[in-house]
C-alpha cells in the first residue's frame, strides 16, 4: 500500500478514537443539530482530511433550501452532506431530503449523519430518483472492529479518490450482491453451462425455464430476490419452446 494511503488510514483510524468520546458526550448532553454541526465539520476536516476551506462549503443554497454541507474535489460537487441532531434517529425523511439535494444538483454521493451514524448513500438517477446505501459506520458501534470502520471511512478521504477507491469499491459491491448474483445465474449462458453438468452428473435433460424456476423457488434465498431476478425469471419462462406447468414443489435433497 502506498505510503500516503496508510497516512490517510492512521488518521482516520486516531479520529475515531478521539471523536467516538465527543460524539458520546454530546449526545449525552442532547446536544442541537447546530452542535452537531460543528462536530461534524470537525470529523470532515480533521478525520477525514478535506481542507476546511478549500473543500467544504457549508450551508449550501440548493432550489430554496439548504444542504449542511457540500464536499468539493477538483472544483467539483463530489459528496453532499445532511446533519441531524446527534440524539436524532436517521430515517427515510431525512435521507430523501439529502437525495434530492443531490439529484438537483447531479451529485452521485450522499452523506447522512448525526455526528456518530455515518451513511455512505449513492444517488441512482434513474424515474423516479433512488439510492443505495454503500455502507454505514457507527462510531458508538462497540460491535463493529475499528479496523472495519478505518476502511469504510478512509474511502471518503481525499487519498482514496486519487485513485477512484470509492467508486472501485462501489462496483465491486454492486458486482457482488446477492441479488446481482442471483440475477446472472438466471442468464441463459449460466443455465446452460448447469444443464450441461446435470446432464453429466445424472444423464437427465433439463428444460431451462425449470432450473430457473428451481432456483427461483428453492435455492436463491428471498432476501437476495426482488425485481431484477423477477424479470429474469420471466425472460427464460417466455423463451421456453415448449410452455409447461411449473413444479409444484422443491425436488428432495439428493444424499451426499
Amino acid at each position: 500500500m502506498a505510503v500516503y494511503q496508510d497516512k490517510a488510514r492512521e488518521r482516520v483510524a486516531k479520529g475515531l478514537r478521539k471523536f467516538k468520546s465527543v460524539a458520546q458526550k454530546a449526545r449525552t448532553n442532547g446536544a442541537k443539530e447546530s452542535d452537531t454541526r460543528l462536530i461534524v465539520s470537525s470529523i470532515v476536516s480533521d478525520v477525514l482530511g478535506w481542507d476546511a476551506f478549500d473543500n467544504l462549503t457549508g450551508e449550501y443554497r440548493i432550489k430554496g433550501s439548504f444542504a449542511d454541507f457540500v464536499i468539493r474535489k477538483d472544483g467539483k460537487h463530489f459528496v453532499i452532506i445532511e446533519v441531524k441532531a446527534v440524539s436524532s434517529k436517521l430515517n427515510d425523511k431525512h435521507l430523501y431530503q439529502a437525495v434530492s439535494y443531490a439529484a438537483s444538483e447531479g451529485v452521485e454521493w450522499v452523506i447522512l449523519t448525526n455526528g456518530a451514524e455515518w451513511q455512505l448513500h449513492r444517488v441512482i438517477f434513474s424515474k423516479p430518483v433512488a439510492s443505495e446505501l454503500v455502507f454505514e459506520v457507527s462510531l458508538l458501534d462497540e460491535d463493529m472492529k475499528p479496523k472495519d470502520k478505518v476502511d469504510f471511512l478512509y474511502l471518503l478521504t481525499p487519498e482514496a479518490q486519487r485513485k477512484d477507491e470509492l467508486e472501485v469499491f462501489y462496483q465491486r459491491t454492486r458486482a457482488l450482491a446477492s441479488n446481482n448474483i442471483a440475477k446472472l445465474l438466471l442468464s441463459e449462458s449460466v443455465l446452460t453451462k448447469l444443464r450441461a453438468e446435470i446432464k453429466a452428473d445424472s444423464g437427465n435433460r433439463i428444460a431451462l425455464d425449470e432450473l430457473a424456476e428451481i432456483l427461483v423457488g428453492c435455492v436463491i434465498r428471498q432476501d437476495a430476490q426482488g425485481d431484477h431476478v423477477n424479470k429474469q425469471l420471466k425472460r427464460v419462462q417466455k423463451a421456453a419452446r415448449v410452455p409447461r406447468k411449473p413444479a409444484a414443489a422443491c425436488p428432495p435433497l439428493a444424499a451426499d
